[in-house]
């Protein structure tokens, strides 16, 4: 789990990327994400009620993109916020696939 310095907390942060921020999309994750004046980089994991209705499922779906997220954290360089929206339950989705497309969407952070 990234540490809680790193995770995007603030309401009026959230607002501001759905609002203001780039948009970019694979078929199971969105990135909304914005440049940061902080030193540092800051995440979000966003998974509706839609995906599952049950919390366990929510938050293992969060937790799986949370872990992969805290491992390319060290090479995202430039300081970035950014909530990744989980649009669909991938629990089925073998691990290098998913691995896969949140590399992908990090690529993106790194431009």
């Amino acid at each position: 789990m990234l540490a809680r310095t790193y995770r995007l907390r603030k309401n009026s942060d959230f607002q501001r990327l759905y609002k203001s921020g780039k948009r970019f999309a694979t078929p199971s994750l969105v990135l909304y994400y914005a440049p940061s004046k902080l030193d540092y980089s800051q995440f979000a994991m966003v998974v509706s009620k839609k995906v599952s209705k049950k919390a366990v499922t929510r938050n293992t779906l969060r937790r799986r993109v949370s872990a992969l997220v805290e491992e390319s954290f060290n090479s995202i360089t430039t300081p970035t916020k950014a909530i990744i929206l989980i649009r669909r339950d991938f629990s089925a989705t073998t691990p290098a696939d998913l691995k896969k497309e949140v590399q992908t969407l990090l690529a993106k952070v790194v431009v």
